[in-house]
């Protein structure tokens, strides 16, 4: 029981949220003990309202998620959290978001704040808008960067605002992509927006997508710090390594980072880089 409900909050995709530490970590102020004081707090901010909205995405999502083969396991949809319980739970978490944020400060509340309306705007209506429901997922992971920014006092560079905004579209088309190939004939019965795409579609906005963004943090690395030139390769090795799971249904972004061990040694291998050349 109390399993369950700890399922609601899907601490697994929190992962998502270190894109909190984006601006801080590029910036080289990532190791400054104001830096890691705060970093605590705001990661917890962010996630508690991000798993209020996780929440009322499933209380909305019950009966698409019941059509789905892995999401109609989850509590809400299966049955075994009451819906009821979980829009205690989603109120709570957001409340505590909102009072945690604000104690940071203003703007990384009202990125916060931002992040939560888009998103239930997502889950309520955006979500089966083709193109759009792309750009919403895109849009949660480009405001924790920002957000990151505000709460860190850290200038967000713009080379390094449209690059993650970029590689947040390649996270958001190969959902849809692995979501398409998935359901395949019963799409429709999940998500209505999906009716709309055809694998040829998506893999067109996958590949432009993943294609700026190496572009873009070509660029960044030029401009910011050129030996971040060096990461370049792994960079692309990682792009190609998604690509490749996205195209064989493995797209969901935090499934692949926390379930693909190549991606996630890639990933690793990238950090390391940059703290090495960032911090030496």
């Amino acid at each position: 029981m109390i399993k369950d409900y700890l399922r609601l909050f899907r601490s697994s995709h929190w992962v998502k949220n270190l894109f909190l530490f984006a601006a801080p970590f590029f910036g080289g102020v990532f190791f400054r003990e104001e830096t890691m004081l705060n970093a605590i707090p705001v990661f917890i901010a962010f996630s508690l309202g991000a798993s209020s909205v996780y929440i009322i995405n499933d209380i909305l999502d019950i009966k698409n998620d019941q059509a789905h083969p892995e999401k109609k396991k989850r509590p809400i949809a299966s049955g075994r959290v009451s819906k009821g319980h979980a829009e205690l739970i989603s109120v709570a978490l957001i409340l505590i978001s909102f009072v945690l944020s604000f104690s940071i400060n203003a703007v990384y509340f009202y990125y916060v704040l931002g992040y939560f309306i888009i998103q239930i705007a997502y889950s309520a209506y955006l979500k089966n808008v083709p193109i759009m429901d792309i750009f919403s997922i895109a849009s949660g992971f480009v405001i924790r960067v920002l957000a990151g920014g505000a709460a860190f006092n850290v200038t967000v560079s713009h080379w390094l605002l449209l690059t993650m905004f970029m590689i947040s579209l390649v996270l958001a088309s190969g959902k849809r992509l692995s979501e398409v190939g998935l359901l395949n004939k019963i799409a429709d019965e999940h998500r209505k927006s999906l009716t709309f795409y055809s694998v040829s579609v998506l893999k067109q906005i996958l590949l432009i997508s993943a294609s700026a963004s190496l572009m873009s943090y070509a660029l960044y690395t030029v401009e910011q710090y050129q030996s971040l030139i060096y990461t370049i390769p792994v960079v692309t090795i990682g792009l190609f390594r998604y690509i490749m799971l996205a195209d064989s249904g493995a797209g969901d972004p935090t499934e692949a980072l926390t379930k693909d061990k190549w991606l996630a040694l890639t990933v690793l291998a990238w950090l390391l880089l940059i703290g090495m050349i960032r911090y030496s």
